[in-house]
């Protein structure tokens, strides 16, 4: 059975995280089962930086653990938390203690590889709120890589390092239930080999939420799936997204280290930053320049105004379809919802101007229309004459 779960778990790391430089990135891999407190260190090669004591190192959680309160999944009638992936994760990461001299509490794993200098490194982990008697949860909880241990004199003490990987505005982590990923690009100096997550600032410069009502007025974190990648190209997406009229939203990738100027479609400067908070009043295109190892990349997003209750647009957005997308040609067009009739259908470029408008009639819910344009990419008005209910779509030509 062991054999088989090494197995099993040799695959998991393959085909998972072959590019990732963080041994046991998810905790899977361990001495022994985990019987008590304070035994991160079982979780090889992980260990907790700064601690002289047994009571200074953080714990380890895993669904095999003899003692029933570091096992998983574990409930107490206030928390119940299964791992990101896998059968374990670290954590006991305190992170906020008024009253108690800025205790903290780390975890730190060399890395398999140096950092090479001028290279891209995606890092990334999943944190999430350790209830079991704890009141607050908080900002500032971040990941430091750097050439050796980070080290201060006092133990137990607030390790005092600028983390490079902090969540895209630094928000308050304080979501009971889910895994909260905190992501960024970091630049490498060069030799960087080792990475250590936990809260880099004291008491008083962390912001706090209430959370429970336990008897610990403190702050805890349980940490899962760590991973450092080395990254040459972008790894991430610019969706399109929709808000309801007099809301903002937040578009682009929103992590924290990327170079992207933000621009309306009639090339006016907006800001330059991860990801922009847009309060449009109609569906609106925004344009994002991105620079990455050097090279540019240009992105059209989208945001779609709802008018309607977001169930409703949903199922109007999703009984209409256009393909095949990307296009070289003919469009199809599919509508759910109108078997036979008419379908207003507007084109209109990256700057804003309409390329095409038509009427199309639409036959047992199928039409199509022939666009001769030159490629890139398009918004795709349909508007039902009838009821007035428009859909928006993008539509790639190549």
């Amino acid at each position: 059975m062991t054999r088989l779960f090494l197995i099993f778990f040799i695959l998991k790391i393959s085909n998972n995280f072959c590019q990732n430089l963080v041994p046991n990135p998810s905790f899977e891999i361990y001495t022994a089962c985990p019987s008590g407190d304070f035994q991160i260190e079982l979780a090889t090669p992980w260990f907790s930086p700064n601690a002289t004591t047994l009571a200074q190192k953080a714990s380890y959680f895993n669904t095999c653990a003899t003692n029933s309160i570091f096992a998983i999944p574990y409930f107490d009638g206030t928390d119940y938390r299964q791992p990101h992936t896998g059968n374990a994760f670290g954590g006991n990461l305190w992170s906020y203690t008024p009253g108690n001299n800025n205790l903290r509490k780390y975890i730190t794993t060399s890395l398999t590889n140096s950092l090479v200098t001028n290279n891209y490194y995606y890092i990334s982990f999943y944190a999430s709120t350790f209830l079991r008697g704890f009141k607050y949860a908080i900002n500032n909880l971040g990941a430091y890589v750097s050439s050796g241990i980070p080290y201060n004199s006092n133990p137990n003490a607030v390790l005092n390092y600028t983390p490079q990987i902090i969540k895209y505005g630094n928000p308050i982590i304080n979501d009971t239930i889910n895994w909260i990923k905190i992501d960024g690009i970091y630049l490498a100096n060069g030799n960087e080999n080792y990475i250590t997550i936990g809260n880099f600032m004291d008491d008083i410069n962390t912001d706090t939420a209430f959370i429970g009502s336990g008897f610990y007025g403190a702050s805890n974190y349980y940490i899962d799936d760590v991973s450092v990648i080395n990254i040459t190209t972008p790894q991430w997406q610019y969706r399109d997204r929709s808000v309801v009229i007099g809301d903002s939203v937040l578009i682009g990738p929103a992590i924290s280290g990327l170079n992207v100027n933000w621009f309306t479609m009639s090339n006016a400067f907006i800001k330059n930053a991860p990801g922009i908070y847009v309060k449009p009043t109609t569906t609106t295109s925004y344009q994002a320049t991105e620079t990455f190892n050097s090279v540019v990349y240009n992105h059209t997003v989208t945001v779609t105004v709802l008018i309607t209750k977001t169930n409703e647009y949903d199922k109007l957005q999703n009984s209409i379809k256009l393909f095949p997308n990307p296009n070289a040609g003919i469009v199809n067009l599919k509508w759910d919802d109108v078997k036979n009739g008419e379908a207003k259908v507007i084109v209109f470029d990256i700057t804003g101007k309409a390329v095409f408008d038509t009427t199309l009639q639409i036959t047992n819910g199928l039409s199509n229309f022939n666009l001769n344009l030159s490629p890139g990419t398009f918004l795709v008005k349909i508007i039902n004459p009838h009821t007035n209910m428009i859909v928006n779509k993008k539509l790639m030509i190549r």
